[in-house]
């Protein structure tokens, strides 16, 4: 790397003023203030003061400048410190002349009303009242001048200038595209218009800000042909460049979001939502000492004693089976990553692999909270990611009590989340609608709690409002859990941006699963960059097969090679070895004559099927059903009630599909399970005697279902009916050698990737090294098909049973509860919300709308209420014309399918009615 570098904030500082160099600038205006708002109009020169100053403040939030300069130094061949300069130069200054062309005086007279340019506006403007291209035209024709005469032509910055320009271009579009030579090279101008007629019109501008380009410099904007001829710098460092671009592309469009929301509402930001020492050294503090995480409902901090051992603790790794010596256990687990990540801080890319009950949840938390003291201010912001909102909102909960967090801290960003109300704001003039919603656009929250869906796009969006957060992402640490739940197709892509943002944006990476396929396996990128540090290096041998957490569940296998199984049969063997565990006594943890029995089926009508056939019998207290189609508030009662210590004296079936394996923190006796995945069935053990404190707990493997409906796109179902036999198989569950039948699809990958022919992964970065935006986001989706949202308009109880008795559990926060009481909307004499009346609030934020912030705001905030009514189906034709049966077609066009007849097809305890549907698109979720 250089050994010299400027800062943005020196490079900003050396810039002369605006009005130094543009001839007049006092004349032009940037925006104007809102319709009834009485506020002078923005000069051009505070706006792109107030956009530079962003960029600084957002560049120190984030440690921005050694990112920058690490991506640059990868871009160029030279370590000239001039040189590496000077491209940095190229970067800042896309944010300093985005609005130059704002000079334009169409702009001026017809966006800003600006009547000193009534007599100057130029006829046949070719650009009319834009400005981004006349902004890109200048920034180019000032920077190629100054490459190709002070810099000898360099094909590295000339290469670099050109990309960079993109962002000018777009920073007012939605999106960039695959077109980045088309748009830099001004093919929209050239298909209307004599092109050397246009860049006369476009020179006769470069007088105002008194540049003197020359002649031969003005001759090749538009002739980007010889570009193709100087790709050396795109052959050799795609990623950085593509990095480089799409960093720029964030922090221009961020900052002037941010300068042009200060000025309209005359409020600028203050916080960041970044972690600062003495915050982490604070938190640090309570997780270290605290006796208590809760003293109220008794919930004491077992960290506590981990940081008092871990000096001279000598790890035990007891054998015998007990609850005891499963907290050990636990223990010695956490003092091992505190350990692996003192004596490793300085690297970024951890693999943490536990065994189910292990409590990876907290492991990771201390790994993330250590890395954070350990670094001193450095890595100042933590991203969870997660396969499923239900464990999203599941350790949302969990970490804020284990790290001491407050609300203000923390945000979970997905569909059905809403918009996070911040606390205690003491700007009561910027009001809090507009502070909230910058806050949810920005994520200004040190803690982000998100989807794997969500984090992968910003990785590789290539839409603006996504990209926004890119810059956000530098100096953070990221916490991904169960990568195995998506295709492996994408397994290499998934690894290579991992790897690439963990070694560029120096994140620090935590990948953990009890079933965790190491991804680090796949050839795609030749010279590694770094390796993974195992924070369990031994977790095999002193954890997976401790009997402590290998002996919690036994797995049967007498029903799994049978083809003839019927749901009769299925359920008496249920009820049979389910009357037998009742009659054993394990104390509180299972007492006398009460089970915990668990079935999932691969399809939901299967498990409706079987559910309304295990009902005929008596034998158990109470039968649920929990599938994908089972609404938010109904899921929290279930699992609510299962988890109450007063319900454990019962009899209890749970009948689901396999959305309870998305970490559901539930404790269950016995388990049947319709095959799959050998990895899918670990993860339902893992709702099994998850505190060893019983004995003689199974998980029976039966096949009824064909799974091949939803897998058979899935190489480790094809991989594992090729080379994986029964026993091997009993011996992957068993053994917990999850990688006997990874490391058959890492191969597989590996040869696919490695054919002359074939269409694989060379040929995705192939796309990078292209700057194809668009292609990049479009051609790597986690999940590939489209979902219908399905809107049902029944009641919602405000709020359902806790966990504890008489302890209540909130279904509708307090601002959504004051939102809809604002539209009129309150709770009926049930204490429940009418799903008909949010919708009818729904349709009229529609058709009424509002002052931008005010509508985005009601909207991000009705989201998360609409979302306790709506369950997904696979949009399917055939499911389509199924639903329209049932639905109001008129209300369905704004984005739900509105289920006005919803009395015929669903039903709060079960879900919808499959027997309507005749479809197997409907019956696995």
């Amino acid at each position: 790397m250089s050994n010299y570098f400027k800062s943005i904030k020196d490079i900003l500082n050396e810039l002369p003023a605006l009005s130094d160099y543009l001839v007049n600038a006092g004349t032009y205006f940037a925006h104007l203030a809102k319709k009834d708002v009485l506020l002078p109009k923005e000069k051009l020169e505070e706006h792109i003061n107030l956009v530079n100053d962003y960029a600084n403040v957002l560049t120190e939030q984030h440690q921005l400048d050694h990112i920058i300069n690490k991506l640059i130094t990868d871009c160029i061949d030279s370590n000239d410190d001039k040189t590496s300069n000077y491209l940095k130069k190229l970067f800042i200054n896309t944010i300093v002349f985005h609005d130059f062309g704002k000079i334009n005086e169409h702009f001026q007279l017809d966006k800003m009303k600006n009547n000193l340019f009534k007599e100057s506006v130029p006829n046949n403007s070719p650009i009319g009242s834009t400005h981004s291209a006349l902004g890109a035209y200048l920034y180019l024709t000032k920077h190629l001048n100054e490459i190709v005469f002070e810099y000898n032509q360099d094909p590295c910055l000339m290469t670099a200038c050109i990309y960079l320009s993109y962002s000018i271009f777009k920073h007012h579009g939605s999106r960039f595209t695959d077109d980045t030579l088309s748009t830099t090279n001004f093919d929209e101008l050239q298909a209307k218009y004599n092109f050397e007629e246009v860049s006369q019109f476009l020179s006769n501008y470069l007088i105002h800000f008194d540049y003197q380009i020359h002649s031969n410099i003005l001759a090749i904007i538009g002739k980007n042909d010889w570009l193709k001829s100087h790709l050396k710098l795109v052959d050799c460092n795609s990623f950085s460049l593509y990095a480089l671009c799409r960093l720029n592309f964030s922090l221009l469009t961020a900052s002037d979001y941010l300068a042009t929301n200060e000025y309209m509402n005359q409020a600028p930001l203050k916080e960041f939502g970044v972690l600062s020492l003495e915050r982490i050294s604070e938190i640090y503090a309570h997780v270290t000492t605290a006796e208590w995480i809760n003293e109220t409902e008794g919930k004491r901090n077992y960290n506590k004693a981990v940081f008092e051992k871990i000096g001279n603790y000598r790890l035990q790794h007891p054998v015998v089976a007990s609850g005891d010596n499963l907290n050990i256990l636990r223990t010695e687990m956490a003092i091992e990553v505190i350990r692996n990540i003192r004596s490793n801080k300085n690297q970024n890319l951890f693999y943490i692999e536990a065994p189910t009950g292990g409590g990876k949840t907290n492991l990771s938390a201390l790994a993330a909270l250590e890395l954070l003291k350990l670094h001193q201010g450095k890595y100042n912001k933590v991203f969870y990611v997660f396969p499923f909102t239900t464990l999203i909102t599941q350790t949302y909960k969990s970490l804020k009590e284990t790290l001491f967090l407050n609300d203000n801290e923390m945000v979970e960003l997905h569909s059905n989340a809403g918009m996070k109300v911040k606390e205690n704001t003491e700007d009561d003039a910027y009001g809090n609608n507009k502070l909230n919603y910058i806050n949810h656009l920005f994520v200004n929250y040190p803690f982000g709690f998100l989807s794997h869906i969500r984090f992968f796009d910003i990785l590789k969006t290539n839409e603006k409002e996504t990209n926004y957060l890119l810059h956000r992402l530098a100096n953070s640490i990221v916490v991904i859990d169960e990568l195995q739940s998506y295709n492996p197709e994408h397994w290499d892509k998934v690894i290579y941006f991992i790897k690439q943002y963990a070694d560029k944006f120096n994140i620090k990476f935590i990948l953990m699963s009890a079933t965790l396929p190491k991804l680090d396996r796949l050839d795609v990128i030749k010279n590694q960059v770094q390796e993974f540090t195992y924070l369990l290096p031994n977790a095999k041998e002193n954890y997976f097969k401790n009997p402590n957490f290998a002996g919690r569940v036994a797995f049967n296998f007498d029903l799994f090679d049978r083809k003839d199984l019927q749901l009769q049969e299925i359920a008496d063997k249920l009820l049979f070895e389910s009357a037998v565990y009742a009659d054993k006594d394990f104390g509180k943890s299972k007492p006398l004559g009460s089970v915990y029995t668990i079935i999932e089926f691969i399809f939901k009508k299967t498990a409706t099927e079987f559910y309304e056939l295990i009902k005929r019998s008596d034998f158990f207290d109470e039968t649920l059903l929990l599938s994908g189609t089972i609404l938010p508030h109904r899921r929290k009662e279930i699992i609510n009630f299962l988890k109450n210590k007063n319900n454990r004296q019962k009899k209890i079936l749970l009948v689901t599909t396999q959305v309870v394996e998305a970490g559901v923190d539930i404790d269950m006796d016995l388990g049947f399970k319709d095959r799959s995945l050998v990895d899918s069935d670990e993860q339902l053990a893992g709702r099994i005697n998850r505190n060893v404190n019983k004995q003689g707990c199974s998980l029976f493997l039966f096949n009824y279902n064909k799974e091949a409906i939803i897998y058979g796109n899935d190489k480790r179902l094809e991989l594992t009916r090729k080379f994986i036999s029964r026993d091997t198989y009993q011996e992957i569950l068993v053994n917990k050698d999850f990688d006997k039948l990874y490391d058959l699809v890492l191969n597989d990958r590996n040869e696919w990737n490695n054919r002359e022919m074939a269409v694989g992964f060379k040929d995705y970065e192939h796309k990078i090294k292209q700057l194809k935006y668009q292609s990049v986001h479009e051609q790597f989706k986690l999940i590939a098909q489209n979902n219908l949202s399905c809107f049902v308009p029944i009641a919602v109880p405000i709020t359902v049973e806790g966990v504890m008795e008489g302890q209540i559990d909130a279904v509708f926060t307090s601002a959504e509860l004051l939102f809809l009481a604002k539209q009129q909307v309150y709770p009926n004499v049930n204490n429940e919300i009418e799903g008909a009346e949010v919708f009818e609030v729904y349709l009229n934020l529609i058709h009424n709308k509002q002052e931008f912030i005010k509508q985005k705001t009601d909207e991000k905030i009705l989201q998360g209420i609409i979302g306790k009514y709506v369950f997904s189906l696979f949009a399917t034709n055939k499911v389509e014309q199924q639903i329209v049966l049932f639905s109001d077609e008129e209300k369905s066009a704004f984005g739900y399918k509105y289920i006005e007849r919803w009395r015929d097809f669903y039903a709060v305890e079960t879900g919808m009615r499959d027997s309507d549907f005749n479809s197997n698109e409907t019956q696995f979720l």
